[in-house]
């Protein structure tokens, strides 16, 4: 995957008490339109990480016809 197909969104974190804190992530694969987002992790990097993760899962879902 190359960073030019992703659209990456940074979004409010329901979890996170400080009001306005965004730490979720969501991320969009322009090619296939698959998305992908977080928000359970404290951090932005680790819920990037793990919505990195979870498009790749999907990806290879679709590419494998499940």
């Amino acid at each position: 995957m190359d960073d030019h197909e992703l659209e990456i969104e940074v979004i409010p974190s329901p979890h996170d008490p400080v009001v306005g804190a965004h730490v979720g992530v969501r991320i969009r694969h322009k090619t296939s339109g698959l998305t992908a987002e977080s928000s359970s992790e404290t951090t932005q990097y680790a819920n990037k990480l793990r919505t990195m993760d979870q498009l790749k899962m999907q990806l290879v879902q679709v590419s494998s016809g499940n």
